[in-house]
């Protein structure tokens, strides 16, 4: 019998212009978002009690710790926008301050005096931080690993980075509402990498850069389970002859890191207050329990459950929330948390395998945490305490880097990540950006399947998977697009005046839920066959 032909795919050799195009492109697509308008720009949200959005808040940050002690940061006029996020966010407030003072004159951080400044100049000064901070950390990390583990396809990888890096909701939040949720992300991701690789060593420095990105930015924790019990699955590995050492290594690795960020909110502050007061004072204003279950209308679901005639908010007494929502999240990251603790027992670690460098192992490691941080993301958004909008980039930062394991699903949770931002964005008269950001980044899925050879994904046989990978995604197109040519189109009646906000809250919901479980399936039910084989591909 003749032997079968193995049709193996051409190789492109990784072209420096079209290198430079894709790059000079996210760089562009960010600087033209940024001339769109930012969060409470004018005021227009018309708050009375602080001027402004984010932008103004973080501008303020950078305003009090440029001219105040260290120890009165989390302490001044906290009904202006008071400082709110973890150290390493205030720090880096400082040096921008400290550029905009030398750069820009010191009128432009003066205590009081700057608030609500939105000049042309500074407006491009403070663009211009989040993007360089975007470039050099996010940018980076995905630039890095698009090529280290797609070094077959060389124009793939480019391809990778550019979608990744044209995500429509990370440009619109970070470039147009204004945060720096990149910084805090590259942080992760650059975790996520070492902890991946085979030698312990890597789990430390995967340990302090995960540290770093939770003090930057506290919703980092959304990623805490799957990347605890991925870490103590490394500790078991090799039959756990090394788990105390390594358990006690990782243990003072987050203790020294903690500690370095957070003593000198620690040891400096009002001076009638104590070492613990002080301590858990930052700690009330990075986790602000005392603002209920939730604010906004997010599209996770207790917001879906507070619709009459359920109005699970005030089933649940006040004082039992956030414990209703802490089990939920938990039930919900459970499943990655446990794959993940499997995934990292499973690895050898041992000096011959060190030396071996098997890239197909560390690839399987890298694709299953991204699959785990993913779903433990997902769990936090859908069920947690005090979810915003934007918490849906914490899950998009490490879906975005699975393109090659599972393509349609990364462009439609990238399209459903940003729609679901929609009420958010009206608000920041960011509309234009939402659709041109979204088109681009249709057209440029388009150009990748014409130009690059795209693995075809395998149709599943099963109804449940099925329905879960083709039905409800095309389908969900359709109904994105339908509600917003009805809110073009109908009349809101006079006492359902968020009746669009609800919808999209809902219908939200339900598609979050859907890319959760899309999520479980890639850790558990697809056959090792398959798993390989998509590895081996990436």
């Amino acid at each position: 019998m003749a032997k079968a032909l193995t049709v193996v795919p051409p190789t492109y050799d990784l072209s420096p212009s079209l290198a430079v195009a894709v790059v000079s492109l996210t760089v562009l697509l960010r600087v033209a978002v940024g001339y769109q308008p930012h969060s409470g720009q004018d005021n227009f949200h018309g708050l009375h009690s602080a001027y402004g959005g984010d932008f103004e808040a973080q501008r303020h940050w950078m305003e009090l710790t440029w001219q105040l002690p260290i120890g009165e940061w989390y302490w001044y006029d906290l009904y202006y926008w008071g400082l709110d996020y973890p150290p390493l966010t205030a720090y880096v407030s400082w040096v921008c301050g400290a550029l905009s003072s030398l750069l820009l004159g010191p009128e432009s951080v003066e205590l009081v005096r700057s608030r609500g400044l939105e000049d042309p100049v500074h407006k491009a000064y403070m663009r211009a931080t989040v993007l360089v901070l975007d470039m050099a950390l996010y940018g980076s990390v995905v630039w890095f690993v698009t090529r280290r583990y797609q070094q077959r396809y060389n124009t793939e990888s480019v391809w990778s980075f550019g979608l990744a890096m044209a995500q429509p909701a990370i440009l619109l939040i970070d470039h147009g509402h204004f945060q720096y949720n990149t910084t805090a992300l590259g942080l992760a991701l650059w975790s996520f990498y070492y902890m991946s690789r085979p030698a312990f060593i890597n789990c430390v420095i995967g340990s302090v850069l995960y540290c770093m990105a939770l003090s930057f930015k506290q919703m980092t924790l959304y990623y805490a389970p799957a990347v605890f019990f991925y870490l103590l699955g490394r500790c078991f590995a090799d039959k756990g002859k090394y788990a105390a050492p390594r358990f006690v290594a990782l243990g003072a690795t987050v203790m020294v890191t903690f500690v370095s960020l957070w003593w000198p909110f620690v040891v400096y502050g009002p001076d009638d207050t104590a070492v613990l007061e002080r301590l858990m004072h930052v700690i009330r204003r990075i986790i602000p329990l005392q603002r209920g279950l939730f604010e906004g209308k997010v599209s996770n679901i207790w917001c879906a459950l507070s619709v009459k005639p359920v109005r699970i908010r005030n089933r649940i007494p006040a004082n039992l929330q956030p414990l209703a929502a802490l089990f939920l999240t938990l039930a919900l990251a459970a499943p990655a948390a446990y794959k993940l603790f499997l995934t990292g027992r499973a690895r050898r670690i041992d000096a011959s395998v060190a030396r071996s460098s098997s890239r197909s192992s560390g690839a399987s490691d890298w694709t299953l945490l991204l699959w785990g941080t993913t779903a433990s993301a997902l769990a936090f958004f859908l069920a947690s305490f005090q979810v915003h909008e934007k918490s849906l980039l914490l899950v998009l930062a490490p879906a975005s880097l699975l393109l090659l394991d599972d393509g349609p699903f990364v462009i439609w949770f990238s399209i459903l990540a940003a729609w679901t931002m929609w009420p958010l964005l009206v608000m920041d008269r960011l509309q234009t950006a939402y659709v041109c950001t979204i088109l681009i980044f249709v057209a440029l899925t388009k150009l990748r399947s014409v130009l690059c050879v795209v693995a075809a994904t395998k149709p599943s046989q099963s109804f449940f998977a099925n329905w879960l990978f083709r039905w409800i995604p095309a389908a969900s197109y359709a109904v994105m697009l339908a509600l917003h040519v009805a809110e073009a189109t109908v009349t809101v009646p006079v006492h359902l005046p968020d009746l669009f906000p609800v919808l999209w809250s809902v219908v939200g919901c339900g598609f979050c839920c859907t890319a959760w479980l899309v999520t479980c399936w890639h850790l558990f039910g697809s056959n090792q066959q398959e798993q390989e084989s998509r590895h081996k591909m990436s």
